[in-house]
């Protein structure tokens, strides 16, 4: 099995921080289903206080990357692969940046409106609203659809992903992994 040529390749630092991020957005996906039903008490409150550190998190990861891929752009994609599927990813990739900083910035705010501080693993953080309740729900419906939406937009990655590591001859998904993955 031959490597894709270094310049079609994903930095290693691209390559750490998107499979870092995605670990973390699934987890969050995860959990944040799992705290939807959670009954008020110290567990809840432990829960909520990990969900929102990780998601600072992958917002700050976000961020990185975003700064990281305008001084090191991506490998293009290969001729081989049709445009449309070109347009698609290019657009599926734009929206899952949107979300991942729409996601933390909604719960940051809602947090922010319901009365509750925000910490950063136990570091508390500026508390920029007051207890509004219409606030609070207003950011929380945006954080649970946005959340839907990241998780089809997730699924779509995915299976677009596990499209081209099958496609015999099709490369674009390797230069995603680590080198030591397909070495």
């Amino acid at each position: 099995m031959h490597d894709a040529l270094p310049q079609e390749r994903y930095t290693p630092l691209a390559v750490l921080v998107h499979w870092a991020v995605a670990v973390l957005v699934f987890f969050q996906l995860g959990l944040g289903w799992y705290m939807e039903g959670l009954p008020e008490g110290p567990d809840r409150s432990a829960d909520f206080a990990l969900h929102k550190s990780i998601g600072l998190t992958v917002f700050t990861l976000a961020a990185l990357r975003l700064v990281w891929r305008a001084t090191h752009p991506p490998p293009p994609f290969p001729a081989s692969i049709p445009r449309w599927q070109n347009v698609l990813a290019r657009g599926n990739h734009t929206l899952l940046y949107v979300l991942m900083f729409l996601q933390p910035v909604s719960g940051y705010l809602s947090s922010s409106f319901s009365g509750y501080t925000t910490g950063f693993f136990g570091f508390p953080l500026p508390h920029w609203g007051w207890k509004e309740p219409f606030l609070n729900e207003l950011f929380s419906d945006i954080h649970e659809a946005s959340a839907i939406t990241l998780a089809v937009l997730v699924g779509v990655h995915v299976l677009a992903a596990v499209a081209h590591a099958v496609r015999p001859g099709d490369h674009l998904f390797r230069r995603m992994l680590p080198r030591s993955l397909v070495q």
